[in-house]
């Protein structure tokens, strides 16, 4: 099955789940798929089919998260099986060109499957000086998934775990795959709004020089697919949890304190909506012998004034 019949099932599986077409009708299209793609780098790019088929694995109907899945395992097979040590980097055709072959595909490590860490971090370290070290220092290529917004969190990601570390680039990066992978797919597969402020919210903590986030992570003690999910409060460092712990006391404190208790009055106008709802407070702001002053609050329109 050339590009051309792949993206045209491609558009009949998307237009199936969306018109919500008989079971049937999908697992027709992905039998034809499992049948007939030999899954390569290049076909996956073009034809986004891997996201399409990736996306049924978690349909509610058995049989149907079932045969993606077996997709997905076949597809990633074809694609490794051109990436074993002694396989040839091309073949020849029969006019004698050499035809490209596949070798591990970004786009479907990262549609599939969240890349998966050893939860252990490796031997050896970085030789950069961890003060100075960043994507571009280490020499990482971050753009692997073809979408512009996904890569520049993948980098940011890999800058923030990074920081002040000398893990090995390879373990740093995977990691930084992982946590971005995992928040896609959290979000729906989506790079919209929530997508980028979450990213932005682990970037910030994972930075913060003063918050042990990042050694956890990189440790292992915390999974990319548990930080991907995480509260604000969970990631918080120490410092801020105090800080927080105090705000909440001092909230609970104030709300807490009497406050005096305001007289309403129909006799005062407010000079700025003309209307006779106001309340009204009065304190001695000037000596004993001088009448006291009179607050003023507009319960509609919110004005204040004062007179004597």
């Amino acid at each position: 099955m050339d590009a051309k019949d792949v993206k045209a099932h491609v558009g009949n599986l998307e237009r199936a789940v969306k018109e919500k077409l008989p079971t049937q009708t999908l697992l027709d299209i992905l039998g034809s798929l499992k049948k007939e793609v030999v899954a390569t780098e290049q076909l996956l790019r073009e034809t986004k089919v891997g996201m399409a088929v990736n996306k049924l694995r978690m349909n509610p109907d058995k049989s149907v998260s079932e045969l993606a899945k077996e997709i997905v395992s076949k597809w990633k097979k074809d694609v490794h099986q051109k990436t074993k040590p002694g396989s040839s980097s091309g073949s020849q055709d029969a006019g004698g060109k050499k035809e490209r072959t596949a070798t591990a595909s970004p786009t479907m490590t990262n549609t599939m499957s969240p890349p998966k860490p050893s939860g252990k971090r490796p031997e050896g370290k970085s030789k950069v000086d961890p003060s100075k070290r960043n994507k571009n220092t280490d020499g990482v290529s971050w753009a692997i998934t073809g979408d512009q917004v996904r890569n520049n969190c993948i980098g940011a990601m890999y800058d923030a775990l990074v920081l002040e570390s000398d893990a090995l680039t390879e373990h740093i990066f995977t990691l930084a795959k992982s946590v971005e992978t995992s928040v896609f797919v959290n979000n729906k597969s989506k790079t919209d709004q929530p997508y980028r402020r979450r990213m932005q919210v682990l970037f910030l903590n994972l930075k913060d020089t003063k918050n042990n986030l990042r050694r956890r992570v990189i440790s292992g003690e915390i999974a990319p697919e548990r930080l991907a999910s995480m509260e604000s409060s969970e990631m918080a460092s120490n410092e801020r949890k105090k800080e927080d712990i105090a705000i909440k006391a001092a909230n609970e404190k104030a709300a807490m304190m009497p406050k005096s208790q305001k007289s309403i009055s129909d006799q005062l106008t407010c000079g700025k909506c003309g209307q006779k709802r106001v309340s009204y407070t009065q304190a001695q702001t000037r000596s004993a012998d001088e009448p006291m002053t009179t607050f003023c609050e507009c319960e509609l329109c919110g004005h204040r004034w004062k007179f004597s």
